[in-house]
């Protein structure tokens, strides 16, 4: 079968193969162990079935809001039909977008849709049947419609006054619907320092936010990372976890390995068996460090210690296995949570009388708040590539101490 992405992601178009003779044609219009192939794997639990008499009737847009949201897989068995889909997901780079596809039972083509989208139908000849699978029984509670003209989504259905049932027609638009989707998203290391403001803001912001530590899983064991991600089903992972002790890692060479470069791995393959989005966090330290200028986003990468050889090794997988990725590489992180430079500064104070601070060192501090932010706002688009996720400026180990004491 021929499986096309439209420019909603998660949203497909499925072609299957059809089988000619002079006696007919055959096809499978579905397969679980095919479907599986394409990041399709829902159990699905019910077939409906509905026949309009007329064209230019409209069914829509429907669907089903949370616990109770269903995924569609939709064809015209008679007939033809444009098929719309529209991302409800709050915090999704599609949101409030729609698509359409011409279904008939000529052209054999099928449409998936995911959970969190809304959908609806228009008949373009007499006699239409419809029939699609869904992988939630329907719950008259969550049985949810919006209008069909909603202004703020727009649908183009090339029809001013369509055939629509009384519920249709009383639809309420989006912004006064309970519709209750938002974006997915699966952070590792919620415990640490980003994490931890990462989860706050991401959960202020309207995310549906699972926040997984080492004790939910293991990294270096794929079949875990799998089941929780398969489980899970994130619409995106952002990568926090990490071996992080620079120095350490010059002895603990195979914890540092194992972690960041097969944990990272394992993470971007699980990604991709689910065909979701994938954030990876990265350093500075796979640059040498060498100049006095400020170090692009293209330029090589140069690690002169273990540390930052593994993280440039997990960024080359991430990049090799998973198209749908964002590494973002960070500089000095200091937060309010877990150990960084600045507390351990405000500690030594206390203790000492005086400090012994290197400057020769040069690097940009980004507090973690504002890294979590720009995190937020880099999810919301699908400009995949390389970012340097830092604060403005850049100082010394001497002058960053100087200023926080």
């Amino acid at each position: 079968m021929k499986v096309t992405q439209t420019e909603l992601e998660g949203v497909v178009i499925i072609e299957p193969e059809v089988f000619n003779d002079n006696r007919g044609w055959f096809m499978e219009s579905y397969s679980k162990t095919k479907f599986e192939k394409y990041g399709i794997d829902n159990e699905f639990v019910q077939d409906n079935h509905s026949y309009s008499r007329g064209s230019n009737i409209l069914r829509g847009l429907h669907f089903q809001k949370l616990p109770h949201a269903q995924a569609k897989l939709v064809r015209c068995t008679r007939g033809k039909i444009l098929d719309v889909a529209v991302d409800l997901r709050k915090g999704s780079p599609d949101y409030k977008r729609w698509i359409s596809v011409e279904l008939s039972d000529e052209n054999k083509k099928q449409l998936y849709i995911p959970k969190g989208f809304a959908h609806g139908f228009l008949t373009l000849s007499d006699d239409v049947e419809v029939q699609y699978k869904v992988d939630e029984y329907y719950c008259k509670e969550c049985d949810r419609s919006i209008r069909y003209d909603d202004p703020d989504i727009g649908v183009d259905w090339g029809i001013d006054d369509p055939i629509l049932s009384e519920k249709d027609l009383n639809a309420p638009f989006l912004k006064d619907s309970d519709v209750n989707f938002s974006v997915r998203v699966l952070v590792t290391g919620a415990n640490g320092q980003l994490g931890t403001d990462l989860i706050k803001a991401l959960e202020e912001n309207g995310f549906d936010v699972i926040a997984t530590t080492r004790k939910d899983f293991d990294l270096t064991n794929y079949a875990e990372v799998e089941n929780i991600i398969k489980t899970s089903r994130p619409d995106v992972v952002i990568h926090t976890a990490a071996y992080t002790k620079v120095d350490d890692a010059e002895i603990n060479k195979e914890q540092c390995y194992n972690t960041n470069v097969i944990g990272t791995e394992n993470i971007a393959k699980a990604v991709r068996e689910i065909n979701s989005r994938l954030v990876f966090i990265s350093t500075d330290y796979v640059f040498d460090g060498n100049g006095d200028k400020p170090i692009h986003e293209n330029t090589k990468t140069n690690p002169i210690n273990y540390y930052g050889y593994t993280k440039a090794e997990a960024e080359k997988l991430v990049m090799e296995i998973t198209p749908k990725s964002y590494i973002v590489r960070t500089s000095w992180l200091y937060g309010l949570n877990g150990d960084n430079f600045v507390k351990k500064i405000l500690k030594l104070s206390d203790e000492r009388d005086s400090i012994m601070v290197v400057n020769d060192q040069i690097g940009s501090p980004t507090y973690t708040k504002d890294l979590a932010d720009f995190l937020i706002n880099l999810i919301k688009t699908k400009k995949y590539g390389i970012y340097h996720g830092v604060n403005e400026g850049y100082c010394s180990w001497y002058e960053f101490a100087k200023k926080n004491l």
